[in-house]
């Protein structure tokens, strides 16, 4: 696809701009998590695996969704095709239907076959943290293979200092799509203790230019996305926070937005999501014991389908209402020992309602599903190289269908976890950990009904209802090293190292079963036969990530080596979820005189051909992608792109769609 004469005069314009003075060298500060422990850590110092996005990587990758920079860590894998409302993630084998994914701490429960769990705009956020591997001791229900953590940005990460009030605006270009950005935020703080932001942001694209020379039909979209946030803490101790998201993605597209597009199965689909939060937390350093937080929530997906080739009018709404309370307490025992203890509760309910052409859809029934879930944690530190975390979570949940003639379903589930890291030297640690989670059966996997698809005349598979399902359990043991260490070759260089290894035992994995049958079963006087969702054998995923990474100030370099391996316990058959092998390699340099930063990587996927008897193997591929951020002033910022350099043509694995093709992008920024 050809790139606009815009394109290149926008690039010419920035290049007359006169270079200013050298970038400040900026001290090395420490990586720090929350989504591990619910508290404020260094990565450094976690016994589990986390990673963690920075913003400077969310604006020099351009990526139009969060999927984009996710693939990049170890263990996660983008699938789905190129499609947003499609993508779906993968960590450690585990789907994407058994992530928890939060925002600003808020739980996303939204979930729909083949399509994208959340639709938030990349410039609206500020980190992105992956906890690869259960976590359900400390946030309940659906972290069975990890927790994707989204922080959305705050007046105070824009605003410089004795700023009061400040702005930002920007346009990109990708030309893979012809894809156009637009945003802009004002920001400020009109008082001390008192900061507010709001975000704008839209998105154009047409349809996706794929390796293989031909395009992606019908893989345009509109984005529309918007944040607010009003923070004010009048006396120092007691901070109260409103923030509202919200989001509209429309475009035409299949009703299964992973699979190449047909004239019967054509929508008209808008999306709308809406996330609002009120949050109060007190914070006094005279009362180490008392510090509340209190979280209430309210998210809304509103899905609006319309099929081209009939005008059937589909209707979805999935809302959650939640409370997060909790307290930690600093406590200090004799010698070296002190304490972090962390507990409260949690409670969220999903309400569903699905219409088609105004009468319920029991293929998408209606029902209500809440949540209880009590939960404490301890991180002991035991002296300067001993930390302990153990913690224990009781979740009770209840599921109701608003058809009178299904039970309602309840059950409860304890979930634990144990983590040690050591400390042997000032640069060498060793961790270990034991971590549970499970999944609680969904409000459309108990009570689905209807018609599922299809076959013919006076054929159809129907759908029958199963409200007897187990929740699905996991156990994750893990082990690893960490070695990071300063001033190794040079005055101020850093050098960092860890290998990890882990073993997922899942029970009562949730699986939907279809039997196509040509013939009349019980039951189901059509033929077509039936589906059910069943919990099904158990499976076990085991593996390993190797990470390193140098950065001498003027130059870096950073990769991993990351494989799982999962089966069938009862067969012995792969599962099918678990991606390839996939080695990533990433390079650049600093010119500070310059204000330029420039690199490349390189992800290498092997090929998978360990699948079931009745699964697809995929082939090896690479990508290569080259990237260059100038700021020839300290407000104005030009980012520059190549992803898929070598216009490489591949599928990735448990993917219908090729991947897109060569793509050159472009990004202004101004703050003022």
């Amino acid at each position: 696809m050809s790139q606009p004469a815009s394109l290149p005069r926008l690039v010419g314009c920035c290049a007359l701009v006169a270079l200013a003075q050298p970038l400040a060298a900026e001290p090395r500060l420490p990586t720090i998590s929350v989504v591990a422990t619910g508290t404020e850590r260094a990565v450094d110092t976690l016994p589990e695996s986390v990673s963690v996005v920075e913003r400077d990587q969310l604006e020099r990758d351009q990526p139009s969704t969060v999927g984009e920079v996710l693939e990049t860590l170890p263990n996660v894998a983008l699938g789905g095709g190129p499609r947003p409302a499609g993508q779906q993630l993968t960590i450690r084998g585990i789907g994407d239907s058994r992530l928890l994914y939060m925002i600003d701490g808020v739980r996303q429960n939204f979930s729909r076959s083949h399509s994208a769990r959340i639709f938030v705009e990349p410039e609206l956020l500020e980190r992105v943290e992956v906890l690869r591997g259960p976590a359900s001791a400390l946030w309940g229900s659906g972290a069975i293979g990890g927790v994707v953590a989204l922080q959305t940005r705050e007046a105070a990460d824009l605003l410089r200092p004795g700023q009061r009030i400040g702005g930002l605006v920007k346009t990109g270009y990708q030309d893979v799509n012809d894809e156009w950005l637009g945003a802009a935020a004002v920001y400020g703080a009109p008082t001390d203790g008192l900061d507010y932001l709001l975000n704008l942001s839209y998105r154009e694209a047409g349809d996706v230019a794929l390796g293989n020379g031909e395009d992606l039909d019908h893989s345009g979209y509109e984005r529309l996305s918007g944040l607010g946030k009003l923070n004010w803490t009048p006396d120092g101790v007691n901070h109260f926070g409103l923030s509202l998201m919200a989001g509209a993605l429309s475009g035409e597209v299949p009703s299964n937005a992973q699979i190449a597009a047909t004239a019967e199965d054509l929508l008209d689909r808008d999306i709308q999501q809406t996330n609002l939060a009120l949050r109060y937390r007190h914070e006094a350093p005279d009362q180490p014991w008392f510090n509340p937080a209190l979280t209430l929530y309210r998210n809304l997906t509103d899905i609006d389908e319309t099929r081209l080739h009939d005008g059937r009018e589909d209707e979805t709404e999935i809302e959650t209402l939640g409370i997060d309370l909790r307290n930690q307490m600093r406590l200090s025992g004799e010698g070296a020992l002190a304490q972090l203890l962390s507990y409260g509760l949690e409670w969220h309910r999903d309400s569903v309602e699905a219409r088609r052409d105004g009468a319920p859809r029991s293929s998408y029934p209606d029902g209500e599903g809440e949540v209880l879930g009590l939960f404490l944690q301890d991180e002991i530190m035991i002296g300067e190289r001993w930390t302990l975390i153990p913690g224990v979570r009781w979740d009770r949940y209840t599921r109701e269908s608003d058809d009178a003639t299904l039970e309602d379903h309840d059950d409860s589930a304890f979930s634990a976890k144990l983590g040690v890291d050591v400390a042997v030297t000032d640069w060498l640690s060793l961790q270990a950990s034991y971590n549970e989670a499970f999944r609680a059966p969904g409000v459309s996997e108990l009570y689905v009904s209807g018609t599922h698809f299809s076959c013919g005349r006076g054929c159809q598979n129907l759908f029958v209802p199963n409200p007897d399902l187990e929740p699905e359990k996991a156990h994750n043991k893990e082990i690893g090293i960490r070695l990071h260490r300063d001033d190794l070759f040079a005055s101020g260089d850093h050098a960092r190292f860890q290998a990890r290894a882990f073993r997922n035992d899942v029970d009562d994995f949730i699986d939907q079963i279809v039997q196509f049958v040509f013939y009349p079963v019980p039951g189901n006087p059509q033929r077509g036969g039936v589906t059910t969702f069943r919990n099904v054998d158990s499976a076990k995923l085991e593996g390993f990530e190797l990470e390193a990474g140098y950065d001498a100030g003027r130059w870096f370099a950073n990769a991993f080596f990351a494989r799982t391996r999962g089966e069938d316990k009862t067969s012995g058959e792969p599962l099918s979820s678990v991606q390839p092998d996939t080695w990533q390699f990433e390079t650049g340099l600093r010119l500070p005189e310059h204000r330029v930063e420039l690199g490349w990587r390189a992800r290498f996927v092997a090929e998978q051909d360990r699948v079931p008897v009745d699964g697809t193997p995929a082939d090896a591929y690479q990508l290569h992608d080259l990237w260059l951020t100038w700021r020839p002033h300290r407000d104005l910022t030009l980012d520059l792109g190549i992803d898929n350099l070598f216009d490489e043509d591949y599928l990735p694995y448990l993917s219908a769609l090729e991947g897109p093709g060569r793509n050159l992008k472009a990004t202004l920024s101004y703050r003022f």
